[in-house]
């Protein structure tokens, strides 16, 4: 059956009846080891049942749909979809690489033939990276990162914190990609590396953390000049350093037992006034660096009040003055009244308050009869 279905192609083509160009995927077609692959066709399924399907490899026959015969090996391994003509061939091998041929019968008795090309790789696996043991220090040290792994490695790639890795002024590359040189480190070469290792049919990649060692310096202070009594004050020290640096804190020239970046003082007195100095230490570079800082501490100012405190304090002081200064105008009147004017029924306080003028001498011609009348016109004049 199967010779007969070769001869049949064969006729097929002498007498003008191929068709199929781009029924599969232009090839080749990849796999892996162990895994599956997918010939599929472009085809839809059609309003009547396809004639005969089938399929071989390197002219041995693999399934044909009119006896379901089926090559040796395959029986577990493939699929046949009968309604587009697509195969699924699966526990792919080494072996399984080569020419594949479809050959399609429709009800119309047209014949479709195509072939394609399957190309089975090992897959990768087991990638890598090999780096240096030993500390690395910016502008000293040199690394080499070298990248391995199993499989059928068609391809290489170098990757830093998820972008290309380019070559550079000190990064450099062999000639397969297997390995990166770096020389000298600096500090922006830190970061995590990753290899991507692959074939057309896998990949797999592995990744590297580098790390520069350097510092501490461009050290910085953080403190206020001045703090007032009895606040909360912090000074904190700043610095570059890989690894993080270690501190150490001194008062007026004396050790304090301050390790911290931050120097807390949770209240602060007079006696805390003076001359501060951090200390950073890099226990791998063995390098130091220091800052200082003078802090004065100060009285506590006075809260300043909101514009509407101070609006209304403005208002209580008017109101208050208003107020003393009406009571001393109406008071000092009230007195003043009380002192000029005499009452009806206190003569003797009039008497008392008015002013005595001395009286005038007069001289009057004698008589007996003027001297009352005389003596009456000058009290009345007086008066």
């Amino acid at each position: 059956m199967e010779r007969a279905a070769a001869i049949s192609f064969s006729l097929s083509i002498l007498t003008g009846l191929y068709a199929g160009e781009g029924v599969l995927p232009q090839g080749p077609v990849n796999g892996a080891v162990g895994r599956t692959v997918m010939f599929i066709t472009n085809l839809s399924p059609p309003p009547q049942p396809f004639i005969t399907i089938s399929w071989s490899f390197n002219g041995e026959n693999i399934i044909n749909s009119t006896s379901d015969s089926t090559g040796p090996g395959y029986r577990e391994r493939i699929t046949l979809n009968r309604t587009t003509g697509s195969l699924e061939l699966r526990n792919l091998t080494l072996a399984d690489s080569g020419q594949y041929i479809v050959a399609i019968v429709k009800a119309t008795t047209e014949t479709i033939i195509q072939s394609t090309e399957l190309v089975v790789y090992e897959p990768v696996s087991n990638a890598s990276i090999t780096g240096p043991a030993e500390h690395l220090f910016a502008n000293e040290s040199s690394a080499n990162l070298t990248c391995e792994g199993a499989g059928h490695i068609t391809l290489r790639q170098w990757m830093k914190d998820g972008q290309p890795l380019p070559p550079g002024d000190n990064l450099f590359f062999s000639e397969d990609n297997r390995t990166v040189s770096i020389s000298p480190v600096m500090r922006h070469d830190a970061g995590e590396y990753k290899c991507y290792l692959a074939n057309p049919a896998s990949f797999a990649n592995a990744s590297h953390i580098v790390i520069v060692n350097y510092g501490p310096d461009s050290m910085t202070i953080l403190s206020p000049d001045t703090a007032e009594v009895e606040t909360f004050t912090l000074l904190y020290c700043s610095v570059v350093s890989v690894p993080p640096a270690r501190f150490t804190w001194l008062f007026n020239g004396q050790q304090t037992s301050v390790h911290e970046a931050g120097y807390v003082i949770t209240s602060i007195s007079y006696n805390n006034s003076g001359d501060y100095r951090c200390v950073a230490m890099n226990d791998l570079t063995r390098r130091n660096v220091s800052g200082d800082h003078h802090l004065s501490v100060k009285d506590k100012s006075a809260i300043p009040l909101s514009p509407e405190a101070a609006a209304g304090i403005a208002v209580t002081v008017t109101l208050v003055v208003v107020t003393v200064g009406l009571g001393l105008y109406f008071g000092i009147n009230h007195n003043r009244n009380k002192t000029i004017k005499p009452t009806e029924n206190d003569s003797d306080v009039y008497e008392t308050v008015r002013p005595t003028l001395p009286r005038p001498r007069v001289n009057l011609p004698p008589g007996p009869t003027n001297t009352d009348s005389a003596s009456t016109m000058y009290n009345t004049s007086i008066n």
